[in-house]
């Protein structure tokens, strides 16, 4: 007589071998040096770079009477705002509204220093476009449609390229939703809601129509950065 099935326990940590090798469990592991945590959160990446950014600035700020206004500007870009930019379309939407507020901060803190500010100066947009910067969710949007601008002129890998469907190119019985040079966004549940491809043609159809006839990736970077400052 076979007994009830019995419920499998949860373990702080499991004892796996393989050819005599031990192989351990862990909540995050480092790809390309960046932390990646085991739900794929992103919330220690965010917490990883907002550290980062931190320390490199306060070291800026130490050597700042050696440092011009073009200078701290190279310094910035090159060593926080370049963590900033990395891989961010894939790992920022995932993040909650409280490290959002605070990677905005932390680039609040760079303009501060920068252009010079005290430390308790309101950054405004004025501040933003002297600099030529966006702030941090529209830079992800901005990085995000450039891909989405490659992958409509067949400038990306095909591999990439094969979920993104032309609208014009699916029968819709209403045409009112058909709209020339959109995509045709994939139906998915509450969890695919920040989903590469969901996240991408939403925000690729949400543009002006005119973006969809921009095929010179150059052009289409300038008139886009133009196009979120003007919906700042």
């Amino acid at each position: 007589m076979y007994g009830s099935p019995q419920k499998i326990k949860c373990y702080p940590s499991l004892e796996i071998t393989c050819n005599n090798l031990a192989i351990k469990s862990t909540t995050s592991v480092l790809l390309f040096r960046c932390p990646l945590d085991q739900t794929l959160s992103f919330n220690e990446m965010a917490q990883w770079l907002l550290k980062k950014a931190n320390a490199r600035l306060e070291f800026l700020y130490r050597n700042k009477q050696y440092l011009n206004q073009h200078t701290k500007t190279l310094l910035v870009m090159s060593l926080i705002q370049c963590h900033y930019n990395y891989a961010c379309c894939i790992w920022y939407n995932g993040l909650n509204k409280v490290l959002n507020t605070k990677l905005q901060a932390i680039q609040n803190k760079l303009i501060s220093f920068v252009l010079d500010l005290e430390s308790r100066a309101h950054i405004s947009k004025e501040h933003f476009e002297l600099l030529k910067w966006l702030p941090v969710n529209s830079r992800v949007d901005h990085l995000t449609l450039c891909h989405v601008s490659k992958m409509k002129n067949g400038l990306s890998a095909q591999y990439m390229r094969e979920h993104f469907i032309p609208q014009d190119g699916v029968h819709i019985y209403n045409t009112r939703l058909s709209s020339k040079g959109a995509f045709v966004i994939p139906k998915v549940n509450s969890h695919g809601l920040k989903s590469f491809c969901y996240n991408r043609c939403s925000l690729w159809n949400s543009l002006p129509h005119a973006f969809s006839e921009l095929s010179n990736i150059s052009n289409f970077k300038v008139t886009l950065k133009q196009h979120l400052f003007s919906s700042f």
